[in-house]
């Protein structure tokens, strides 16, 4: 029996051990807390992964509405404008006169738009897109988002400029207007 008067006694008894115990909420809290983490995580690196802003741009093939194959190291001495649109975009809509007066101003010099299609809901509502604005420059469907995923595209309009090495010099996030893209254009056609 334990001398309660005797107070050295009292502090040299054993301490049962501490027992830390999670409960099942608790565990599931912190199970989803980690779960969020790692999303977030897996997120922000996709999103912090290198689109191809600068440097070699990475080469592929896409079937053209046409029939006709397009590889982009095909056109390696050309300048090339790699356009991906969708029609149901408004931005894109808007852009598209002026991708055709590049292709026509410039083409004879040695550039080519390119257009990706992307996203789109049929490949009739791309094909009327085409027909409605007179579009002449090549144009394929990204089927299963392929050149969109190795591009690292978000969402339609966005262009990379390339030079006749193949490097992307520039690239567009929006709408392309004439004005700001054709004395890029003449600057990498000059080189």
């Amino acid at each position: 029996m334990l001398n309660q008067s005797d107070p050295l006694e009292f502090m040299s008894r054993p301490k049962p051990p501490v027992r830390h115990r999670f409960s099942v909420g608790s565990l599931a809290l912190l199970a989803a807390v980690l779960a969020l983490a790692i999303a977030l995580g897996l997120q922000l690196s996709r999103q912090n992964a290198t689109r191809p802003t600068n440097g070699p741009a990475p080469d592929f093939s896409l079937t053209l509405f046409d029939g006709r194959a397009f590889h982009l190291s095909d056109y390696r001495g050309q300048v090339i404008l790699v356009n991906f649109w969708a029609s149901w975009c408004p931005p894109c809509r808007d852009e598209a006169p002026d991708l055709q007066a590049l292709h026509d101003d410039y083409g004879p010099a040695g550039f080519t738009v390119l257009g990706v299609n992307m996203l789109e809901s049929s490949r009739r509502k791309a094909l009327d897109f085409i027909e409605e604005f007179g579009i002449t420059y090549p144009n394929g469907e990204d089927i299963g988002e392929q050149l969109t995923n190795l591009y690292r595209v978000e969402a339609p309009p966005e262009s990379f400029l390339i030079d006749r090495r193949g490097a992307v010099r520039r690239f567009f996030i929006g709408n392309i207007r004439y004005d700001d893209v054709s004395g890029g254009i003449e600057a990498l056609l000059a080189e």
